[in-house]
């Protein structure tokens, strides 16, 4: 479909600023039947998202999977979003969404990053901070139920754990300084409001595991994934020929191509192994770095809220060895 053709069709969809659910399945069946191949089509996509944030709830669906797919499924290798990539989808949000439906954009942004961060290997560490904006966005916009309190719902409780725990996050399993960082600013944005019990579960739990848990996965780099991705793809290598060589030297050469103890040295593995089992020991600990940091959030705006009295009683259900601040921090709140 040309250019032209697909924006007079698109024109008419979303004219009043609200993409109906039926205008979506138009959308799938008629403009994008092959989804978004081409940043043409992106374009256009993204031009009507910012004409009309507000829909069904299968207008974000549609659009969360169309940008997803085109940005993770046409590049190689697959799954990563690139900074470069991350530059031309951020061109699309921001000031230009704003306006009349600016809580609702926001939102919106949001939901779709948070998307593209679960989906993708690896995203740049600018999207995970945009998105976590957003979010900060939306909630200075709402009424908890004491006057001007923004308020933590349900909905949006589950959006921020999911950009905390995200595949492609900061640290992904382990929450990092700035996504603990992040969880105290909405805490202190909606101390004073009636939120959901579920922002409690993340706060207390994200934070806990941010001082406790700094295991996590790292994804490999894009250069690196794109060495792996074209050996993959190289048909000259006979891997026939891989496990030959393994096996013709009997079973030395098989114990050596798997890095299996010989009986004198450590195999790679049990390296491995143990190497992690020392650093989830070591994460367990609450260092006196983590607690000066705790200490300093806790009593930055000089009063002692509800999710913070609930992170200190968690953490002494813990019964994990406390620094003498932090444990005197604990007394306190008792």
């Amino acid at each position: 479909m040309t250019g032209s053709m697909q924006e007079a069709r698109l024109s008419a969809v979303g004219a009043n600023g609200f993409v109906t659910a039926e205008e979506v399945l138009f959308l799938r069946r008629n403009v994008f039947r092959d989804g978004v191949v081409s940043r043409e089509e992106l374009t256009a996509l993204m031009g009507l998202a910012a004409r009309a944030p507000a829909g069904d709830r299968e207008w974000p669906d549609f659009l969360v999977e169309a940008v997803g797919d085109y940005f993770l499924r046409e590049e190689q290798p697959h799954g990563y979003l690139t900074d470069e990539e991350w530059g031309y989808l951020s061109g699309f949000l921001g000031k230009e969404w704003l306006g009349e439906n600016g809580s609702a954009a926001r939102l919106f942004e949001a939901r779709l990053l948070v998307s593209l961060a679960e989906r993708a290997t690896s995203t740049p560490l600018a999207m995970n901070r945009y998105a976590a904006e957003a979010i900060k966005s939306t909630l200075r916009t709402r009424q908890g139920t004491h006057e001007g309190a923004p308020r933590i719902d349900a909905e949006t409780a589950a959006l921020v754990k999911r950009l905390i725990y995200a595949a492609a996050g900061d640290q992904s399993v382990a929450v990092s300084r700035q996504e603990a960082e992040f969880l105290f600013d909405l805490n202190d944005l909606c101390a004073e409001a009636d939120n959901d019990p579920a922002w409690r579960d993340v706060f207390v739990n994200a934070i806990a595991a941010h001082l406790m848990a700094h295991v996590g996965y790292r994804p490999l780099a894009r250069e690196e994934a794109m060495r792996l991705d074209a050996f993959a793809r190289d048909q000259s290598v006979k891997p026939g020929r891989m496990f030959g060589r393994m096996f013709s030297g009997g079973l030395a050469a098989l114990r050596h191509a798997l890095g299996a103890d010989d009986g004198s040295k450590t195999s790679l593995q049990g390296q491995r192994n143990a190497a992690n089992a020392k650093a989830a020991a070591e994460a367990e600990l609450i260092t006196d770095t983590e607690t000066d940091w705790l200490v300093e959030r806790i009593s930055r705006d000089g009063a002692l809220h509800q999710m913070e009295r609930a992170l200190i009683a968690h953490l002494k259900a813990l019964d994990a060895e406390l620094p003498p601040r932090l444990k005197a921090l604990v007394d306190k709140a008792a």
